[in-house]
């Protein structure tokens, strides 16, 4: 019977182990029409140690613009990478294979700013995602 119970507790820490070391960090989906920004966290370490400070959006030459400002929360330099996806009003996203994931550095207690230009008139909503890079000083 103990054996059991050690091969579930072995396996329930493996499971958890296993979601702990994913790529996954943090999203801002941000709709330009209704003006709301609903903020995802799916990285335990980014989670408490960035946060969105800011979401605007607007247009520029008859295309959706968005700006988020993410700030650091600690007094270390962070290694991020971040990129903005826009989407349709189906929420499909546009030209997203061409868009790479820029490398970052926020400073302690310092922020960036991403800006991002819908490709066309069809993109209604942004999302920004942001990962933590493998080394983090």
């Amino acid at each position: 019977m103990n054996r059991i119970i050690i091969a579930g507790a072995m396996a329930a820490l493996l499971a958890g182990c296993s979601t702990w070391g994913e790529t996954r960090g943090t999203r801002v989906n941000i709709d330009t029409d209704s003006g709301e920004a609903a903020v995802r966290e799916n990285s335990y370490r980014l989670k408490g140690r960035i946060k969105v400070a800011k979401v605007t959006y607007g247009e520029a030459g008859g295309l959706r613009r968005a700006t988020v400002t993410l700030e650091s929360m600690t007094k270390r330099r962070q290694r991020i990478q971040a990129r903005m996806l826009w989407l349709d009003e189906e929420g499909t996203a546009i030209d997203a294979d061409g868009k790479p994931y820029r490398a970052y550095v926020i400073d302690g207690n310092d922020s960036v700013t991403l800006t991002g230009l819908a490709p066309s008139p069809k993109g209604v909503k942004a999302q920004v995602q942001v990962r933590e890079e493998d080394t983090v000083e």
